[in-house]
């Protein structure tokens, strides 16, 4: 186990919003700082807090989580 406060995807996906494969993407693109243990990833909570502040200032409007969609 990481000496650091770790989160797994699951709670990370809880905690923000975000869907899991989601999170599991910004590992891959390097954005989150995780480490495999076993077949699950410990995601570095103070970079998953670095992140969300990142998207809150980006002018980019696709960033952060999605609400559900509301069906007409």
């Amino acid at each position: 186990m990481p000496e650091w406060p770790s989160l797994s995807i699951k709670e990370a996906a809880e905690r923000t919003g975000y869907n899991e494969e989601y999170i599991r993407r910004l590992i891959r693109q390097g954005k989150l700082d995780a480490v495999k243990v076993g077949p699950s990833y410990l995601i570095r909570a103070d970079s998953l807090e670095r992140y969300l502040a990142e998207t809150k200032t980006s002018a980019d409007g696709r960033a952060g989580p999605r609400g559900k969609r509301r069906s007409k």
